[in-house]
């Protein structure tokens, strides 16, 4: 049974400076529009947003320390992850995900499932219309929506932080129409099990999303790596 919606885990005090800068530049980066040639440079971010200097080093350490992040001679840029590490963090994911997604499914509130319907939605019209900014929008609501219904918080926010350390090979891979598509089958599989209130369902959905994930990028990977020993450009 559907539970009603339910009151917010925490009422927290209006964010300070430092957190509403470094939720400025998450949800940029959820979105797509920080990219790994980007370099983030504080006094450029504080002339941007009308702010001091400080509060946005602060925020940009913060997400240096959580590993999105890394420092460089001028500013920070997306963290590059190897290989190994995507591997590792995808072997993670498949042992987290799935468990906490029937969870989410079991005390969802209506108002978050028909959250998800509409960005499920948003993400198929993105798709269509060939607009990646727009599709990473609505992915990225989506699996907020989802993943704020996981009633262990501790395991909400480790999901978080693992996805956030792929966010920079996600936009690469929904930049192809094809692994789009498997992206989108995967958000519409997942909220049918929500609809439906069937955690199992759940469990296949998510497993589906992580595993299309991982053959896309090691397609991608792999074609990249072609093109680079045929001396074509990527």
């Amino acid at each position: 049974m559907t539970k009603p919606d339910r009151k917010p885990r925490a009422q927290s005090k209006k964010p300070n400076m430092r957190e509403q800068v470094y939720t400025h530049l998450r949800t940029r980066m959820q979105k797509g529009e920080i990219g790994l040639d980007d370099r983030l440079v504080d006094h450029e971010i504080a002339t941007e947003l009308s702010v001091s200097r400080m509060p946005v080093r602060e925020a940009l350490m913060q997400l240096k320390n959580e590993g999105l992040l890394e420092g460089t001679s001028r500013g920070f840029v997306l963290r590059r992850f190897t290989p190994a590490d995507i591997t590792q963090i995808f072997e993670i994911r498949l042992l987290l995900e799935p468990a906490a997604a029937a969870e989410a499914c079991k005390n969802a509130s209506l108002e978050a499932i028909a959250r998800m319907k509409v960005a499920a939605d948003a993400s198929e019209l993105a798709h269509n219309n060939d607009d990646i900014v727009a599709y990473m929008a609505a992915n990225s609501a989506f699996r907020s929506t989802w993943i704020s219904q996981v009633p262990n918080q501790h395991l909400a926010d480790m999901i978080n932080r693992l996805a956030a350390h792929f966010e920079a090979v996600r936009l690469a891979t929904l930049r192809n129409p094809t692994y789009r598509a498997s992206s989108l089958e995967s958000t519409q599989r997942i909220t049918a099990a929500f609809l439906e209130h069937d955690p199992q369902k759940a469990i296949e959905g998510v497993q589906y999303n992580l595993r299309s994930s991982a053959a896309s990028y090691y397609a991608m990977r792999g074609a990249y790596i072609e093109q680079t020993q045929a001396g074509r450009q990527p």
